[in-house]
């Protein structure tokens, strides 16, 4: 907006002046996308040809259903981009009209986010994005140019005809309480997603709270020599991420159970990704804990719960979270209890812990915060049975 004060003053231009162009755009290229991942206030526009169209599908993010569409274009070095439109704009785009067009079909979106999903980049949507189809600017003129000859059609791909549970339904899927998630045999149960309404009371980030990892499986790496090797993928060609790694406990009604939150999970808690802390905020050492990381204790949510094996063991991990509509959660004061009659709490199954008996059998035993009684056992087993049925 332009505002005239008193003091303005016109003056009328006489000589030639160059032609306003009516698009101005800052293009990145693609291969430097990578430096902007998940650093949100430098926003990146991009161009290229069409070379897929994905129909409109919905996903579930922040506890509300959300419209997507998926795009992938292409530059003049036929390096490919995916790229994301959330919510309203996605509908925006006509097909019909984008079939009707003479190829290629050149498009340019401005102030889009750069992202990293399983080792993937893409861009995505944000509330100040626009697009413009075939805009009259000479990056438009070079790539029909370089795909003139091209015999490759735009690909247009139907969305998925699956629709995501509805919400209501998301949060109490296979609900449970603490007690009766760790009277289950984890190795039974790692296809089952498990919800559990509790607080988050302790952190436990004496062993870090994020490791260097792999961009494509974000598996922790190690360094070898002057790069990074990952077991999933071998040397690096590009640098590591910062990842997030929290144990943490969490606790309701019943009991209290140890568990671990990885990345996304995290970064949705307290809204700031690892690699703002590790950057742009220099906190590189694992065991200094940032602040913000305190946020985390006595947040109360709808937890999704997974088990999930590392090695010999089977961490309780906690994988999503949506808020909870009713009052939170009011925990019984702490006890006391001796230390002769203490055991651990779950963080991982470990197949090595001997039966409550002290004989070493061939079978695998959990170790509770409070020993079950014979009702509970029976009670978590029906319940164990009601879910699978279901």
């Amino acid at each position: 907006m332009l505002q005239f004060a008193r003091s303005t003053v016109f003056k009328i231009v006489e000589e030639d002046i160059p032609e306003i162009p009516q698009h101005k755009f800052n293009f990145v290229e693609f291969d430097q996308l990578t430096s902007k991942i998940d650093i949100n206030d430098i926003l990146s526009d991009v161009i290229g040809r069409v070379i897929s169209i994905k129909g409109i599908e919905e996903s579930t993010i922040n506890d509300r259903m959300v419209k997507r569409r998926g795009f992938v274009i292409q530059n003049i070095r036929e390096e490919t981009l995916n790229v994301t439109l959330w919510g309203e704009i996605g509908d925006n785009i006509n097909e019909n009209s984008l079939q009707a067009m003479p190829e290629p079909v050149v498009i340019a979106f401005s102030a889009m986010a750069a992202k990293q999903y399983m080792g993937g980049l893409y861009v995505a949507s944000t509330s100040g994005t626009s697009f413009y189809i075939d805009p009259d600017i000479p990056e438009t003129k070079k790539i029909k140019k370089r795909f003139n000859h091209s015999i490759q059609r735009i690909d247009f791909i139907a969305g998925s005809t699956k629709k995501p549970l509805p919400l209501e339904e998301q949060k109490t899927l296979n609900r449970t309480t603490i007690i009766e998630l760790q009277a289950l045999n984890p190795y039974q149960n790692q296809e089952t997603k498990f919800t559990v309404k509790a607080t988050i009371t302790e952190l436990h980030i004496h062993q870090g709270w994020f490791y260097n990892a792999c961009p494509r499986c974000y598996r922790q790496i190690k360094q070898s020599g002057t790069s990074w090797w990952c077991d999933n993928h071998g040397h690096l060609t590009t640098m590591p991420i910062s990842w997030y790694k929290i144990n943490a406990r969490i606790e309701d009604n019943t009991g209290g159970m140890n568990i671990v939150m990885f990345g996304k999970t995290v970064q949705s808690l307290i809204n700031k990704p690892c690699s703002i802390l590790t950057i742009q905020e220099g906190y590189t050492d694992p065991t200094v804990i940032p602040p913000i990381l305190n946020q985390l204790k006595g947040i109360s949510k709808i937890f999704v719960i997974q088990f999930r094996p590392r090695g010999a063991f089977i961490d309780a991990v906690i994988i999503k979270s949506f808020d909870d509509d009713v009052q939170p959660l009011s925990l019984p004061a702490p006890t006391t209890v001796p230390s002769t009659e203490t055991t651990s709490s779950i963080i991982s199954f470990d197949p090595e812990t001997p039966q409550v008996e002290g004989k070493k059998t061939g079978k695998r035993q959990l170790t509770f915060t409070k020993p079950l009684s014979g009702e509970e056992k029976s009670s978590s087993e029906e319940k164990l049975k009601k879910i699978k049925h279901e």
